[in-house]
């Protein structure tokens, strides 16, 4: 018999634990909805993550024992910048014609949430819709494969990045997700030799992105509760191209 290992026992949520995950997403999405209202040309990158921060202190605005508020450093990027998967923000200024990326998410009771929306301020030329279509289409067909009952991980992560190599080689350069708990990124993780089986009752985030360097990149990411034969989304915040075009 199977002796289970911690971090399979720690990947199954109890009823408050999602409920906890879930809380920290909805005050996520209050406070993206919240920023794009303030969001103008020539804003930097840095007091738009002020922004991040400054809504969930309003949100959030004490925790017991002196929790983290946030579950990491917000990402947000402008322009090339968003093809930095890990971008810190900086001095660089919103410009019209630039891609937007925000990736952030906060605590409720130790319990983290994580989310990554991608906005195009101002129209979009047809290649960065193509490709943002793409990356859409890549999370879906994710979704779908996840939706079938297929629990592989390295399967889940294939059915998305052969989809986005077909049509824009190596340029999808990490894992399609991972588990989401008390830190940020716990097991199991979707990666293209991942062993890992994705237990039911485990939140998992379904991120992929295109990326090329020196110009921008994209991203979107929902989190997923796997159920026994299918999949909840957690995230509730528009991502069709009509919604990301501010």
């Amino acid at each position: 018999m199977k002796i289970k290992l911690i971090h399979e026992v720690r990947a199954v949520k109890s009823k408050q634990e999602l409920a906890n995950i879930i809380k920290a997403q909805r005050i996520s999405e209050r406070v993206l909805q919240d920023v794009l209202q303030k969001l103008k040309t020539g804003v930097t990158e840095i007091a738009a993550a002020k922004f991040v921060t400054d809504g969930f202190a309003k949100y959030l605005p004490a925790q017991a024992g002196g929790t983290p508020i946030l579950a990491f450093p917000p990402i947000v990027a402008f322009g090339k910048n968003t093809a930095n998967i890990h971008h810190e923000p900086g001095s660089s200024k919103l410009k019209k014609g630039n891609i937007i990326m925000f990736d952030f998410g906060c605590t409720v009771n130790h319990y983290c949430s994580d989310m990554t929306r991608t906005y195009f301020w101002g129209e979009p030329p047809a290649k960065q819709k193509k490709i943002y279509l793409a990356v859409l289409e890549a999370q879906n067909r994710a979704l779908k494969k996840i939706q079938t009952g297929e629990r592989r991980a390295k399967v889940i992560d294939n059915v998305a990045r052969k989809f986005l190599s077909s049509k824009f080689k190596n340029n999808f350069k990490h894992g399609l997700g991972h588990g989401v708990g008390t830190v940020i990124h716990e097991w199991p993780n979707f990666k293209p030799k991942s062993e890992d089986i994705i237990p039911t009752g485990c939140v998992m985030t379904i991120e992929p992105g295109l990326y090329f360097k020196g110009f921008w990149g994209i991203r979107i990411e929902d989190m997923v509760l796997i159920t026994k034969k299918s999949c909840k989304n957690l995230t509730n915040v528009a991502k069709d191209l009509n919604s990301a075009i501010l």
